[in-house]
């Protein structure tokens, strides 16, 4: 599933492209990807124009004039691609924008089609359904508030971390990567990190986050950039997916376990639980 430096590697390009662009004209293939009845999203989206494009969490959120939204959540094989007309329409494409004034159509595409679009009349992310309950972004929430927001739960601290009403936009890969360079195993309890380690993992969170967004995301199988490249972070992971080979850092072979029904990826030697 794409997390956090993946959407935001797919906003930042769709903001280069869409910005002031008006929706001349939609096609959806596949209605049971719209959650929002089908009258009400032809009716809202045509003929408005994009205005700004935001991540929310792992979720996109296209806003528009006259006042209306579509979030947009990928879920694990969801695409958003800048094709031209002439581009053949795959099997797996879904819904189709075009664009006035614009060479390019803008198509999900989703091979497992776990992924939807919620169109909505409100604009603020507290108002929106599946928007409204995420818990704060890891670039929003301070030193402190995250280490309160730890210190108050209990049990694990990988299941926790990927909790998106907790924090919002981390996911399997970054977790795994953050409490590597963090020196703290996943099973470790969140309650009982020290403030000093709870501070000490913020940062790391937000760097292993930025690395990630600086090349434009890790693609494993699935994510692509809406030009239909892929990222590069895969080839700079520490531990996720290498699961027998050599700690980067020790030289110790990097296990995995389960944890919270997660394939977790860690250095036993670096990541030492107490």
């Amino acid at each position: 599933m794409p997390e956090l430096p993946e959407v935001e590697t797919i906003v930042r390009a769709l903001r280069l492209h869409l910005i002031g662009k008006k929706i001349r004209s939609i096609e959806v293939m596949t209605p049971k990807i719209i959650r929002s009845p089908l009258p009400l999203t032809v009716r809202t989206l045509k003929q408005a124009t994009i205005i700004d494009i935001k991540r929310i969490g792992k979720m996109i959120l296209i806003l528009l004039d006259p006042p209306a939204s579509l979030a947009v959540h990928l879920k694990m094989t969801g695409q958003l691609l800048l094709q031209t007309s002439e581009t053949p329409v795959d099997k797996h494409t879904h819904v189709i924008w075009t664009l006035a004034s614009s060479e390019k159509q803008l198509r999900y595409r989703d091979v497992r089609k776990f992924g939807f679009l919620l169109c909505s009349s409100e604009t603020a992310p507290s108002e929106i359904p599946c928007l409204k309950d995420l818990g704060p972004d890891p670039f929003e929430i301070s030193a402190a508030q995250f280490a309160r927001v730890l210190g108050q739960k209990k049990g694990a601290l990988k299941p926790l971390l990927l909790d998106q009403t907790v924090i919002s936009g981390l996911g399997n890969i970054y977790v795994d990567e953050s409490l590597h360079l963090a020196g703290i195993h996943p099973l470790t309890k969140a309650d009982t990190l020290s403030p000093l380690e709870a501070r000490k993992l913020h940062p790391i969170i937000r760097k292993v986050l930025r690395r990630a967004i600086r090349s434009k995301g890790s693609t494993l199988r699935d994510f692509r950039r809406p030009d239909g490249t892929a990222g590069s972070y895969q080839n700079r992971h520490q531990v996720y997916g290498r699961e027998g080979d050599p700690c980067l850092t020790c030289g110790r072979p990097i296990k995995k376990i389960r944890v919270g029904g997660r394939g977790t990826h860690f250095c036993p030697a670096c990541q030492r639980k107490e």
